[in-house]
Order: C-alpha cells, then sequence, then structure tokens
C-alpha cells in the first residue's frame, strides 16, 4: 500500500457518513477553518494537480481519479501528507478516534525530516514545540503544527 493510498484510506474514513450540519463544524488545528473549507482545500489541491497535467475529472470521485492517474504519474507524496494530516484534522474536528499507525507515523516523520525547514517556508505548516513525554503521535503531528493532546 502506497502512503497516498493510506491517506485516502483515512480520509475517507474520517469522512464517511459526513453530515451537513459537521461541514460548519470548526477545525481546531486550522484555526478559523470549518470541515467544509478543509474539504475544499483538499479538493482543490488534487484538481490542480490533475489539471497541471491534463488530467480532466469527469467522476465525483475526485480521490479515485487521482490514484488512477498516480499509474500513469507516480507522484503523490505531497498529497498523501496532506490527505493524511487533514483526515486527522476532520476526525478530530468530528468527535472521532484520531489514532494513526507507526506506518503513517514513519511516512509523516520522514517527509519532515527530509523537507526541513521548507516545510515551513509558505505558512501552511508551522512547528509547534512539545514536550518530549507527550508520545510518538503528539510529537509527530507537532511537525505538522498539530496539537495532539
Amino acid at each position: 500500500m502506497t502512503a497516498y493510498s493510506r491517506g485516502v484510506e483515512l480520509f475517507r474514513a474520517a469522512t464517511a457518513e459526513l453530515g451537513p450540519a459537521e461541514l460548519d463544524l470548526p477545525v481546531p488545528s486550522c484555526p478559523g477553518w470549518t470541515v467544509s473549507d478543509v474539504l475544499t482545500h483538499v479538493a482543490d489541491n488534487h484538481d490542480a494537480v490533475l489539471s497541471a497535467h491534463g488530467v480532466e475529472v469527469e467522476s465525483a470521485d475526485l480521490l479515485a481519479v487521482y490514484d488512477e492517474h498516480l499509474t500513469r504519474q507516480p507522484r503523490a507524496i505531497l498529497e498523501a501528507v496532506e490527505l493524511t494530516v487533514h483526515a486527522w484534522d476532520v476526525a478530530r474536528a468530528r468527535g472521532m478516534q484520531a489514532e494513526l499507525d507507526d506506518v503513517t507515523l514513519d511516512f509523516l516523520l520522514a517527509f519532515a525530516v527530509d523537507a526541513g525547514e521548507q516545510l515551513y517556508v509558505d505558512g501552511e505548516f508551522e512547528l509547534m514545540l512539545v514536550s518530549t513525554d507527550v508520545g510518538r503521535q503528539a510529537s509527530v503531528l507537532a511537525l505538522y503544527g498539530r496539537d495532539a493532546r
């Protein structure tokens, strides 16, 4: 399973049976954003990548179209990070269990380490300082500006 596929699984689980009233829920890890804003952000970013590669989206399932696109253009590391982190954001906003497995945490940690300071240049992510005793998930998510405590 690829990092992108894991991100899709997490995102689909976090948004499963999402009701209209939940679209207006605030997303604490994305100040000023609602669940609807996060969904729009993810869709817009995926659509932009597909458009840049000349892929027209003719399906309501944008994630499936993107996954199909990956078989021809296997470059989705950033989108995998985005889906994974925003799946966690939406799950937390909805009051759902938001535990990430070790493989997913390894992926997020490796991406953050490889990206280094570049991760914070455009302001999308902001490093959060946490104590060393908060646990692995909280430590890794803090690299993406998320408070998992």
